[in-house]
């Protein structure tokens, strides 16, 4: 066969390859979206049952992630996928040979010498501090306001940056993060004036403002895991990402006791030693009512369910988001996240099992809009600022007044911070 009568069917090769690609990102990104909002309507329904056991819920969470991000690395490594396992591993875990001294203290000087674990281990302290501070806020404000108060991660991870990575934004970097905090703050307009019809008293507004900030100042220690990581890779960019996963899960598992004296600060144990409350929550996450003489509206009788679908769509959205991230560009991954939002806080709108309806306030959908501007200018002057060097010398209109003065994280690094609030 000559190379003239192969050229069609090169051709109608290429264009089904190209086609058939197209098709699976297409149907990736429908499934991200899908699984994505759902695990967002489940994260909040399980919390309902177990409103006063937040703390067995981050626990729960925990054990999940350990097991998972092991498995997935022992998987690699037996695959072959994960080449150099016991280098990467002393890397983590042995001092470093020899570190230049600083003018900083001897403190700074002790912690230079440590091994690279040391950020693993604040890692998983900031990522278990995020995690049970969220799920206890959860349960006391509606589904469209916990999504949108999860938005704060993106100005918090600004000023985590700069702090730790020694990062600059723009003037207009900075204003979209600025937008998106002003769309949260419009949210809780009604919690401000006590103008709410869903709350019957302004002690209920009071309850739920309270809350609202909590579920806002969650995604802080977030912030600083991720700007954690990023510190991690920029120092080892070759660094197995599973190996740094797996690593802060397994600390954040291992500083899960510490956690308990939250439950009296917020008052989650209703007067329970700790041993009766510790009882009670394993009681009631196996389905059974716990018998303490206390009223529980609604009851237990649903668990475990609850918190098993909450893991089906949990696992599915992780999953499909990185085959996603794999398949796609950065940039579309980004716009399949930020479609979640809105979807997700529209599904809270329909009557659900135990968290029934939300009803329409407009000053969500205004807030909502405002989150949604400012996250997408967020994004597009970040593309600028990494595309165009004359962006960063000044050059744009008004970027003078906050100007790029290092380069910015690498785009999978900077994704990586902006995905995983999703989790």
């Amino acid at each position: 066969m000559t190379s003239t009568d192969s050229e069609p069917q090169t051709k109608w090769q290429i264009f089904f390859t190209k086609w058939q690609h197209e098709l699976e990102v297409f149907m990736l990104m429908g499934l991200v979206i899908v699984f994505g909002a759902g695990n967002r309507l489940t994260g909040k329904i399980m919390t309902e049952p177990m409103d006063n056991y937040s703390f067995f819920l981050s626990l729960f969470n925990g054990i999940m992630y350990c097991g998972l991000y092991f498995s997935i690395l022992y998987y690699r490594w037996r695959k072959g996928i994960f080449v150099g396992a016991k280098e990467t591993f002393d890397y983590v875990w042995k001092r470093p040979e020899w570190v230049p001294p600083t003018d900083k203290g001897p403190i700074v000087d002790y912690w230079n010498h440590l091994p690279p674990v040391k950020f693993f281990v604040v890692m998983g302290f900031m990522d278990g501090f995020g995690n049970i501070l969220g799920l206890i806020a959860t349960p006391y404000i509606s589904g469209p306001l916990t999504s949108l108060m999860s938005q704060a991660i993106t100005p918090f991870s600004m000023i985590c940056s700069m702090i730790i990575l020694g990062d600059r934004y723009t003037f207009w970097q900075s204003l979209a993060a600025g937008a998106v905090l002003a769309g949260a703050v419009v949210c809780l307009i009604p919690d401000f004036t006590g103008d709410d019809d869903d709350d019957d008293s302004d002690s209920s507004s009071a309850e739920t403002l309270f809350y609202s900030l909590i579920m806002a100042l969650s995604t802080l220690p977030n912030a600083i895991s991720f700007a954690l990581k990023e510190l991690v890779f920029t120092h080892k960019p070759d660094l197995e990402l599973f190996m740094v996963n797996s690593h802060a899960s397994l600390f954040q598992l291992l500083w899960w006791p510490i956690f308990l004296p939250l439950t009296l600060l917020f008052d989650q144990t209703d007067g329970q030693n700790l041993i009766d409350y510790v009882y009670h929550g394993f009681e009631c996450f196996v389905g059974t009512t716990p018998a303490d003489g206390e009223d529980h509206d609604p009851d237990c009788s649903s668990m475990p369910i609850p918190y098993a679908v909450y893991i089906v769509f949990n696992l599915s959205f992780n999953i499909f988001l990185l085959i996603l991230l794999k398949k796609a560009s950065s940039l579309l991954g980004f716009l399949t996240i930020k479609a979640i939002l809105p979807i997700s806080v529209f599904l809270f709108y329909f009557n659900w099992p135990l968290i029934g309806s939300t009803s329409i306030s407009v000053w969500y959908v205004v807030g909502l809009v405002v989150v949604m501007i400012g996250l997408f200018a967020y994004r597009y002057f970040s593309i600028m600022k990494t595309r165009y060097p004359d962006y960063q010398k000044g050059k744009f209109c008004c970027s003078t007044l906050w100007v790029t003065v290092e380069a910015e994280a690498p785009p999978k690094l900077e994704q990586v911070r902006e995905d995983e609030d999703e989790k």
